[in-house]
């Protein structure tokens, strides 16, 4: 028997016919004449080897089945035929010849495959199979071979992936790839919103913001808003990591200086008084506040404002005045005027004239509306008027005339007599002295040796005049 393989009369795969070589098998063992079969010796069964290529094929030689290659199987000498197959792919059908001698045989054998479906999230990575460049996902891989491999994930930014897979024919594989980050993301908001984001030291954008592709350890982020007090925090972040910071950022106190137009009006903020015009105030709350100015004479005025966080800010008030001019005189001079009972001045005599009747005299501030005004002079009956002012307007009154009391105050000593009554005036010579009503004495000066008063209230010159 032959060591090497013997050479094939046919190999045939699904296609071969089963039934020529059945026929072909069933003349080669038809008995010979009876009187050959007792002369000839018992045939003997040699052993023959048979393998696949690739190894592991499922084994049928003439018909029985002997389990995966390679099989050794003792076989009288002659023409056989093997069946060989993977499953899940077409058979092999191979007929080869024994003899008395050992021998071996082998076949190749189509080996099975199947369908493998690769993705990953997120998509785009490039795919390795067994170090072999396969393409990007998402990737139909439409014939693999059974058996176990190595599929490498990469994409950038993210850390590569190794997944083993196990493929058995005919079954689809699907092998899906969750790829991490190799960085962090931190999404930033603050109240209020709008703040500059700034990560280690670089500015970043406004909230609300998304950092992404932070490396991973530690990062320092700060949020800052005008008028209000950063926010600093340092973060230990780990690849593929993702988590949300809010910054709550607080408000600056805000200052306020206030003036007045005129100046020294009385300034109220939310209903408290807070000092005249100009003030300056520190420490206010950011808002909406109510500020007011007050000034006699003027209309008062108000309004809201609002104060930005850490604002300085400058509020002006002009106010207008609510004041009209009052224009009087007076017989005699030298009368006190009060408008509702606050003194304004006295009436003067006119220059190089006698006291009879004043100069005019004009009070400008007085405010507007309706006024009393009392005229008052010791040894006169006062006079009241009511009069009503307006704004910006001169109201002129008519002369206002004193009745003189006839009460005595002042009493004159001279050589010869004593004289009682109303002082007058005093000239360059005389001493003029009302000792009745409408009757006027004029006393000479040379005469005169004593001027007493009788009346503490009176207004007479002493003797020194």
């Amino acid at each position: 028997m032959k060591t090497s393989r013997p050479p094939l009369l046919s190999e045939r795969r699904a296609a071969f016919a089963p039934a020529v070589l059945f026929a072909a098998l069933l003349a080669a063992a038809a008995p010979a004449p009876a009187s050959a079969q007792e002369a000839a010796p018992e045939p003997v069964r040699a052993p023959v080897t048979i393998s696949s290529r690739p190894t592991g094929a499922d084994l049928t030689v003439d018909g029985a089945p002997l389990g995966p290659a390679p099989q050794t199987v003792r076989l009288l000498p002659g023409r056989h035929v093997a069946r060989l197959a993977f499953p899940g792919a077409p058979a092999v059908y191979a007929e080869f010849e024994s003899d008395e001698s050992p021998s071996s045989a082998s076949f190749d054998v189509p080996a099975p495959s199947a369908a493998v479906l690769l993705v990953s999230e997120p998509e785009g990575a490039t795919v390795t199979r067994d170090g072999m460049n396969e393409g990007v996902t998402p990737l139909l891989l439409p014939e693999v071979d059974p058996g176990r491999h190595v599929f490498s994930f990469e994409l950038t930014g993210h850390r590569p992936q190794q997944i083993e897979a196990t493929v058995r024919a005919p079954s689809p594989v699907l092998i899906s790839a969750r790829l991490v980050p190799a960085s962090a993301t931190v999404r930033v908001t603050s109240d209020p919103p709008g703040a500059t984001v700034t990560l280690n030291g670089a500015p970043r954008g406004e909230t609300p913001l998304d950092l992404a592709g932070i490396p991973e350890g530690e990062a320092t982020i700060e949020v800052a808003l005008a008028g209000h007090a950063p926010f600093r925090t340092q973060v230990r972040l780990s690849a593929g990591e993702s988590f949300d910071l809010n910054a709550p950022l607080d408000p600056l106190p805000a200052s306020l200086r206030v003036e007045s137009l005129p100046a020294g009006a009385r300034i109220y903020l939310d209903q408290a008084f807070r000092g005249e015009a100009p003030v300056s105030l520190s420490g206010l709350a950011p808002g909406e506040h109510r500020l007011r100015a007050e000034l006699p004479g003027h209309d008062p005025a108000a309004r809201t404002i609002v104060l930005a966080p850490g604002a300085d800010a400058v509020e002006e008030f002009r106010l207008r005045g609510n004041v009209g001019t009052l224009a009087l005189s007076t017989s005699p001079a030298g009368v006190e005027i009060l408008v509702d009972g606050r003194s304004c001045g006295k009436t003067a005599a006119k220059t190089d004239a006698s006291d009879v009747v004043s100069e005019t005299l004009e009070l400008p501030d007085v405010p507007a509306g309706e006024r009393r005004i009392e005229f008052l002079r010791p040894g006169y009956a006062p006079a009241r008027r009511t009069v009503v002012i307006e704004r910006d307007k001169v109201l002129a009154l008519p002369t206002v005339t004193l009745e003189r009391r006839f009460i005595p105050d002042v009493e004159v000593r001279t050589r010869r007599s004593v004289y009682r009554g109303v002082f007058v005036e005093k000239t360059p010579d005389f001493y003029r002295l009302e000792t009745r009503p409408g009757l006027i004495q004029s006393i000479p000066l040379g005469d005169i040796i004593k001027i007493g008063i009788i009346r503490t209230d009176a207004d007479p010159d002493d003797a020194s005049r």
